[in-house]
């Protein structure tokens, strides 16, 4: 019987360096190159639409662990192994993609329904990354994604970033939220005079202290 042939990924020997949460999770390393999942196998726990939340506590446990394996095979069937014997497997899925890895240079190889695997090369002009604006966000703006590891973020719809960790706890009472109300502080009650204020839809709060303070 023919082996199934396999083909690798450049993520090999490379540092996790962010995990993020919009529609998808997605593993971003030290090489710029991103490796982004709609359902995937961590360990013991499998991942999909339902559970990304949780999904998102434990791939952060991959933060700065080395990829030591990353490979597919012609069926759609994506495995990575990190230092510490950590897995994450990602099988094709009937009616959507089931995982993209996108190079830094924009190259991409995509694991289409049913297990069809197609790829592209580098755009000739590729996009810029847009800038990091830090501000308060628009009333109605949409909390967009969220992502822990280096350069940790919370990211809305209006293109503004508040640079820090969300306690991963409160993942679902802020993606996907909208902005009710975001103000500076006086310094009444938790936070200190200057602080950011933002409300969400959900009812949660953020106090976000801006880095020029």
């Amino acid at each position: 019987m023919a082996q199934s042939t396999t083909m690798k990924l450049a993520v090999e020997h490379h540092r996790v360096s962010r995990i993020l949460l919009d529609f998808d999770l997605t593993i971003e390393f030290d090489n710029g190159a991103t490796i982004s999942f709609s359902e995937v196998e961590v360990g013991d726990l499998t991942v999909d639409e339902d559970n990304q939340f949780e999904g998102l506590r434990s791939f952060a446990a991959l933060n700065g662990l080395v990829c030591e394996k990353a490979d597919y095979d012609e069926s759609g069937v994506l495995r990575m192994l990190f230092a510490g014997d950590r897995t994450v497997v990602a099988g094709p899925r009937d009616e959507v993609e089931s995982w993209e890895y996108c190079a830094a240079d924009g190259s991409t190889v995509l694991c289409g329904p049913d297990g069809a695997v197609e790829s592209w090369p580098a755009p000739e002009h590729p996009r810029g990354e847009a800038p990091t604006v830090e501000g308060l966000p628009s009333i109605g703006a949409t909390v967009v994604r969220l992502s822990t590891g280096d350069d940790a973020a919370v990211e809305f719809s209006d293109g503004i970033k508040l640079l820090f960790e969300l306690p991963l706890d409160s993942g679902y009472l802020v993606l996907r939220e909208s902005v009710t109300s975001s103000s500076v502080s006086e310094g009444v009650g938790e936070t200190t005079h200057g602080d950011w204020v933002v409300e969400l839809s959900s009812g949660h709060v953020i106090f976000y202290r801006p880095r020029t303070l």
